[in-house]
């Protein structure tokens, strides 16, 4: 076993089954006085059961951003179809679609460099 311990809960857990296997199988040769096993056998079921915890808590919230971009995706298509309704009930030049959040069509105009997009361009 390394001097440094691994920060990663399920090897740290590895290890201290393995640990657990080998003061059970020479209880006769070694019992330890302090830690005990007991107190070792606790500790590793507190952090199994916390590694347990934390993949189902992390699961919930995977459902819960999941469910998230689910009603954002149905909200972002109602808000589409919405918009496409009043475009097409008042008109896109229609000032009253500014109460519904949606800006109006601008008329074009002709460019700064005399080319309007209404005129064919001329040929040499």
């Amino acid at each position: 076993m390394a001097k440094n311990f691994p920060l990663k809960p399920a090897i740290l857990i590895a290890q201290m089954q393995t640990m657990l296997a080998a003061l059970t199988k020479y209880t006769a040769s070694y019992t330890p006085v302090s830690p005990t096993i007991a107190d070792f056998e606790a500790s590793a079921t507190e952090l199994s059961s916390a590694l347990q915890n934390q993949a189902q808590t992390a699961g919930a919230a995977e459902k819960a951003t999941k469910d998230l971009y689910a009603a954002r995706d149905r909200s972002i298509d109602l808000l589409r179809r919405m918009r496409d309704a009043v475009y097409a009930h008042f008109g896109k030049s229609d000032p009253r679609i500014v109460e519904y959040g949606l800006d109006t069509l601008k008329a074009r105009r002709a460019t700064k460099n005399g080319n309007d997009s209404t005129t064919p361009p001329q040929e040499r």
